[in-house]
């Protein structure tokens, strides 16, 4: 197999062209089309090609690489050279040991093949895709570090999702588990065998909550994007927990939470109960980007959304579907005033609207279609 070196001329013309903060290798990076270099799944790469570049403080660059092929020259490099967050999608099986690597948050997606893993002696570590394919191990003497899991699960409900066993990890004292909301729910019996956790992030649609009470060392609890928090065991349950975060979750057992909060028996630490949810909401709203706005302002914005989502829908020209785009963004212009985050959730959901209409994929026009409607 070819050596790929991009050191000299090229090189530069790499760095001018990815900045100084993030840099993607591969046939296709899960969430950006687009990679900042294109490599073939089996080439070989000259890692060292990095060595030289520096962020403008002084720390290396890039910062971050996510890199989607099967050369595996990543792990001798990262064992002399720190970089904060990798993260790799194999192609095709390996039997890897990652121990030396001095990498800040490792994260592998396994969708393809097996994969047998070491992982690094420090850092996060997190998985995601078909996690039965996933092999984890730890080096002699290791201790488990803070893990992160995105598994796939079934697009409608089916039987609850569990995580599979994972021994080299049942000293695990740090957790967070996301699933989509409206998907195959997560069945939180499966945590069992982490049963020494101090800290436990859920998020997504969730069953087999009353297991949580195995886990009585738990310090921190958050739940995000939850539609249903039947069976959540009271928070005595656990006489450690200091730290609690519910944030769009279901307003019936999250009012009992708000409530638990406010009694004066317990210091709490950086906690908070908000944006109680009804079951309708995560059949409507969820997935626009205004979950964080302010509740007049997110309901006028998913109102005008979906009236412009609907005249997109018979759109036969882009004239028509920047007509409704227009619309959308003057029905924004008469909200109250509008935070920089807001702006930018404003634009992804011009996005949303134009990336497939029956036009073609109009989101560049639209974005300047955006700039030039907008009064925020």
């Amino acid at each position: 197999m070819e050596l790929i070196s991009l050191t000299g001329p090229d090189s530069h013309r790499l760095e001018r062209k990815l900045g100084v903060g993030s840099c993607s290798i591969g046939p296709r990076v899960p969430g950006d089309a687009r990679p900042d270099l294109t490599v073939a799944p089996d080439d070989r790469l000259n890692w060292a090609v990095f060595d030289d570049f520096h962020t403008p403080a002084g720390s290396p660059w890039p910062r971050w690489i996510a890199y989607e092929g099967d050369d595996t020259g990543w792990v001798g490099w990262a064992a002399r050279r720190p970089i904060e967050g990798f993260s790799w999608t194999p192609h095709t099986a390996h039997d890897l040991d990652a121990s030396r690597a001095d990498i800040g948050g490792l994260g592998v997606t396994v969708r393809r093949a097996p994969l047998r893993l070491v992982l690094p002696a420090t850092g996060r570590f997190s998985a995601a895709g078909d996690l039965s394919l996933l092999t984890p191990r730890l080096a002699a003497g290791a201790t488990c570090p803070p893990l992160g899991f995105q598994p796939d699960v079934a697009a409608a409900p089916a039987t609850p999702y569990r995580l599979p066993d994972m021994p080299a990890l049942a000293g695990a004292t740090s957790l967070a588990v996301s699933v989509p909301p409206l998907r195959q729910p997560f069945d939180c019996s499966s945590l069992r065998q982490f049963a020494g956790l101090r800290s436990l992030e859920l998020a997504g649609s969730l069953t087999g909550l009353d297991a949580l009470a195995a886990l009585p060392g738990l310090t921190a609890l958050q739940l995000r994007f939850v539609p249903d928090l039947a069976g959540l065991p009271p928070l005595e349950t656990w006489p450690g927990l200091e730290h609690l975060i519910a944030w769009n979750v279901d307003e019936n057992v999250g009012r009992q939470l708000r409530s638990r909060l406010r009694r004066p028996d317990r210091q709490w630490r950086d906690s908070n109960v908000s944006r109680l949810r009804k079951p309708e909401w995560f059949a409507t709203e969820y997935g626009l980007p205004f979950a964080a706005w302010p509740a007049r302002s997110a309901r006028a914005a998913v109102k005008a959304f979906r009236a412009a989502e609907a005249t997109i829908a018979v759109a036969g020209t882009a004239a028509a579907v920047e007509e409704a785009v227009r619309a959308f963004v003057g029905a924004l212009n008469r909200l109250p005033r509008m935070e920089t985050t807001e702006r930018e959730d404003a634009q992804v959901a011009v996005q949303l609207l134009t990336t497939a209409t029956p036009a073609g994929d109009l989101s560049a026009d639209a974005a300047a279609w955006f700039d030039a409607a907008r009064d925020f």
